[in-house]
């Protein structure tokens, strides 16, 4: 019977490749092609693997003084400089030889024992000019070298759990597409008989000063700059709205018109031309809560998501992507080992936190990547520009009573007087 069912299989190929002859010289060209493309992708993916691997980091804490003038205008201005640095591939050679990708950058709010610091990993070769940066709109800040302060903990969340820790974490982001945008500093005032601004980031520096010494909050914006032409989709929407804006005849009349953009939407267009006018990111928000299992405290976890929930426009707001959260239900999909694979989704999460893990450019990158969350291979990628990246983070101004939050820096730094020898 195998031997019967072996022959009929030949036969029908035999078929098959006698009725294909006669478009061989069709068929050959686009198989050639095909595996051309397959050939050349990856080889692009073991080169930009291998580029990855060799990119030497650095890391370092911002410490803030006593007094910050500047409010998160400043920081809008340091990440249009930091777009500045990007680099792309310009030629064969640098793409398909030196596999070179854009580099990212890692901007990191970090709570521990009741403390909050502020963390920026960086390319090597970019520290000197993110310093600048930085230096140049907060003068009086104070940049020291770190250690990866995730490495007091173990790489793996079993080794993690053998210690009596427990993990909660997602990934979020934008929930409406990139264009529409989130509100930013610019919205978070009060008028009265005058002008006060109130500093956003108040609200997760008071969730960790509520923390025990042993909770642990993450939070890290790993930051990408948008290669030119991700304003494309906002330019659309723009050009849909304007077209609400035309004046149309009333019927039966050929010269009296009306415009029919309502006030909602002549806002939405301002937002939106406001937002694709400035400098974008691809940008990666991942949150962490570490904690003793005896004291773990899941409404922390949820006091951190609520930091970027204040946030909300009408336009636009910051979701959980499902996916890459640290939490399974049983009835949902595939219904069974809901435990297993919460622990399984504890160890993803705990792996892309500690590598800053940001998925890879190609598609055949990110279909090999054992690390992306799901199948939607920019699931938990938004384009934010400067002014909603600083909204998310920069140094606490005055107006933040953080004095047992912080760390600050109690004296300024100046330069000695000219007439000083050396």
């Amino acid at each position: 019977m195998d031997f019967q069912l072996f022959l009929e299989t030949f036969e029908g190929l035999k078929f098959l490749v006698s009725f294909l002859a006669p478009f061989k010289w069709a068929i050959l060209p686009i198989l050639a092609f095909l595996v051309f493309l397959v050939v050349r992708n990856a080889l692009l993916f073991y080169r930009q693997a291998k580029f990855r691997s060799e990119i030497e980091w650095d890391m370092f804490e911002i410490r803030v003084p006593r007094e910050v003038e500047k409010g998160p205008k400043a920081m809008d201005q340091f990440f249009s400089g930091l777009w500045t640095l990007i680099n792309m591939p310009t030629s064969w050679k640098e793409k398909y030889v030196d596999g070179e990708v854009t580099l990212w950058f890692s901007f990191e709010i970090v709570g521990a024992g009741g403390k909050a610091h502020f963390y920026v990993r960086t390319p090597k070769k970019f520290r000197h000019p993110v310093e600048s940066m930085l230096y140049a709109q907060y003068p009086d800040i104070e940049i020291a070298g770190a250690e990866d302060y995730t490495s007091e903990f173990p790489d793996s969340f079993d080794d993690l759990e053998r210690t009596g820790y427990d993990l909660f974490g997602l990934e979020s982001k934008l929930k409406n597409p990139s264009p529409h945008p989130i509100n930013t500093y610019m919205l978070f005032e009060e008028k009265g008989g005058e002008e006060r601004i109130i500093d956003p980031i108040s609200y997760i520096l008071e969730v960790i000063a509520r923390t025990r010494p042993e909770e642990r909050t993450w939070i890290q914006l790993i930051v990408r700059p948008a290669k030119p032409g991700w304003e494309k989709e906002g330019e659309n929407i723009i050009k849909e709205l304007k077209e609400k804006t035309r004046l149309k005849p009333l019927p039966g009349q050929t010269e009296v018109s009306f415009p029919i953009l309502s006030p909602a939407e002549e806002e939405s267009l301002k937002a939106v031309s406001r937002k694709v006018s400035k400098r974008g990111f691809e940008v990666l928000i991942r949150l962490a809560y570490l904690a003793p299992k005896d004291i773990f405290n899941k409404s922390t976890s949820k006091s951190i998501l609520g930091y970027f929930n204040q946030y909300a426009s009408s336009m636009n707001y910051f979701t959980i992507n499902f996916k890459a959260l640290t939490s399974v239900n049983w009835w949902k999909w595939p219904f069974i080992l809901a435990d297993r694979r919460t622990k399984a989704r504890k160890r993803a999460l705990l792996y892309r936190y500690k590598t800053r893990y940001i998925p890879e450019e190609t598609f055949v990158g990110r279909l090999a990547d054992p690390n992306r969350p799901d199948k939607d291979f920019n699931s938990s990628i938004s384009i934010l520009n400067s002014e909603e990246l600083a909204t998310l983070y920069h140094p606490p101004t005055n107006v933040v009573l953080t004095a047992p939050t912080l760390d600050r820096v109690e004296s300024k730094k100046v330069s000695p007087p000219g007439y000083i020898p050396f």
